[in-house]
């Protein structure tokens, strides 16, 4: 790109040398200064050339420069998560370390002072505490893999979108001639593309979007929007499906070039209409500051939606300034399809700090195992008392170890040997 500005400032310099020598020879011959005139239209021509490239290069260069920020950004969210990884996993190595450790030494040093029956019942209680970690530690690493096991299947979505557009185009081509001219049954049939669209994108009815709801204006007046699609954060976009077919089935029907400018003025004028009510009715107003500033306006007829912007290529500028967004069932797929992702990264991001805080919890409650456990050992003359009490913690009272690594296991850890029963129940019913 370099090399071809140079080489245009090169043919600028040459043009106005020649432009020079034809200007000396201009009082003597009126073909040169016709030349001369043409060679200034071409110096025009060639300094708008060479702005136009300096324009790109710059541009160029910025998207450069954007993409090397973002790869950045990319490589360092990357590491991050690789370290959380890293650090859950050493804890959890040290602290099944530091159980070993500490069993090892009070049944090496002082094992003739417990029974063999104690020492089957504090086998019994460590061995399932084990698994629930090691089930814990998976959990972590699953959290972690899904999010770009997602990512990549997002991707994949999307290259299977315009298959699946092209199939419902055609659908729609059929189902669009059989209800064309009935504008309450066209409506119906819009939303109902629309709502399967939210269904397909694995979006839920009630909680992550909803049908129709009623919504009050500010002078109270009662509104019904066709759906409402929640964001995380507390944010809605409202979605809008407008269907145009009367004109549009017209200009496909078309025997001549005029009828068909005619109709497709007549598709662009309706769907400039749609735009005009959703405009009037104001429904970024209805949830306050919680909607977004736009209203997405769906045409659930693929072909139409194309034609429409091919006929008025200004069309999306046009609408962007009335803060509606004009939208085909391709386009709003992938933008629900994006919504959802965004609301499984939520999901995963709550979990995993539902997690990180009962492991926290975990971690105090081993503590003070770890502190009867060593009371037991300083106080050899009352052995059976400590082990009680450290019984007492582990299965006891509300908080209990016990119940809080059933409640993992609950959250999705994976474990091979569920507690015995006996103790799992006095652990429920105290935590109850």
């Amino acid at each position: 790109m370099t090399f071809l500005l140079y080489t245009v400032l090169v043919l600028l310099i040459l043009t106005l040398a020649l432009l020079a020598w034809l200007a000396v020879r201009t009082g003597r011959d009126a073909p040169d200064r016709n030349a001369l005139i043409r060679l200034q239209t071409r110096e025009a021509d060639f300094q708008e050339t060479a702005r136009l490239l300096q324009e790109r290069t710059e541009r160029l260069e910025a998207l450069q420069i954007e993409n090397a920020r973002l790869a950045a950004e990319l490589d360092h969210e990357r590491r991050a998560d690789a370290e959380k990884v890293r650090l859950l996993q050493n804890a959890e190595a040290r602290l099944k370390a530091e159980f070993e450790n500490l069993a090892n030494r009070i049944f090496e040093d002082k094992g003739r002072a417990f029974t063999e029956q104690n020492r089957e019942r504090l086998s019994g209680l460590l061995q399932p505490l084990r698994e629930q970690l090691d089930g814990f530690r998976k959990r972590v690493d699953e959290v972690h893999k899904d999010g770009t096991e997602q990512s990549a299947r997002l991707l994949e979505q999307v290259r299977q979108l315009q298959t699946l557009s092209n199939k419902v185009s055609d659908e729609a081509n059929h189902l669009a001639r059989a209800i064309k001219g009935d504008a309450k049954r066209q409506g119906d049939w819009g939303e109902l593309i629309v709502e399967r669209l939210l269904e397909a994108s694995g979006l839920e009815n009630g909680r992550e979007y909803e049908v129709q709801p009623v919504l009050r204006a500010e002078n109270g007046a009662p509104q019904r929007p066709d759906f409402v699609v929640h964001l995380p954060g507390g944010k809605s976009v409202i979605v809008d499906a407008k269907v145009s077919l009367t004109a549009y089935e017209r200009s496909y029907n078309a025997e001549s070039d005029e009828e068909r400018r005619a109709a497709l003025a007549a598709h662009v004028q309706s769907v400039r209409r749609h735009m005009a009510e959703l405009r009037d009715k104001n429904y970024t107003t209805l949830l306050g500051n919680r909607t977004l500033d736009f209203v997405l306006m769906c045409v659930p007829l693929e072909p139409a939606y194309q034609t429409a912007l091919q006929a008025e290529p200004g069309l999306l500028y046009e609408l962007a300034q009335t803060n509606v967004v004009i939208t085909g069932p391709a386009t709003l797929m992938i933008t629900l399809k994006l919504i959802a992702q965004i609301w499984r990264r939520e999901n995963e991001n709550r979990h995993a700090e539902q997690i990180a805080d009962r492991a926290g919890r975990l971690y105090d409650q081993v503590t003070l195992i770890v502190e009867a456990m060593a009371a037991a050992k300083k106080n050899l003359g009352d052995v059976a008392q400590c082990f009680d009490l450290a019984l007492s913690r582990l299965q006891s009272g509300r908080g209990n170890l016990v119940s809080r690594v059933e409640t993992l296991r609950k959250l999705g850890a994976k474990v091979n040997k569920p507690l015995p029963p006996p103790i799992l129940d006095q652990a429920l019913s105290d935590e109850a």
